[in-house]
């Protein structure tokens, strides 16, 4: 449970909060074809689109393990 939490406690400080809105956003638009462009770009193979994912599988995980646990 420690682990846990120390995984998702980043998102309650101010620069979690904002790579979090900034995620949905972009995922969001990208969704309804307004950011396909933004989601490909990247450097070293890494896109924004990874990192976007990443995040919302990661704050999705601990929102949804916060409730179980």
């Amino acid at each position: 449970m420690e682990m846990l939490n120390k995984v998702c406690s980043w998102t309650g400080s101010e620069t979690g909060t904002m790579v979090v809105g900034a995620s949905v956003l972009v995922l969001g638009l990208s969704h309804f074809g307004w950011a396909s462009g933004i989601m490909n770009m990247g450097v070293a193979g890494i896109t924004v689109g990874t990192i976007a994912g990443v995040v919302g599988v990661t704050v999705g995980a601990c929102t949804l393990l916060n409730v179980v646990m």
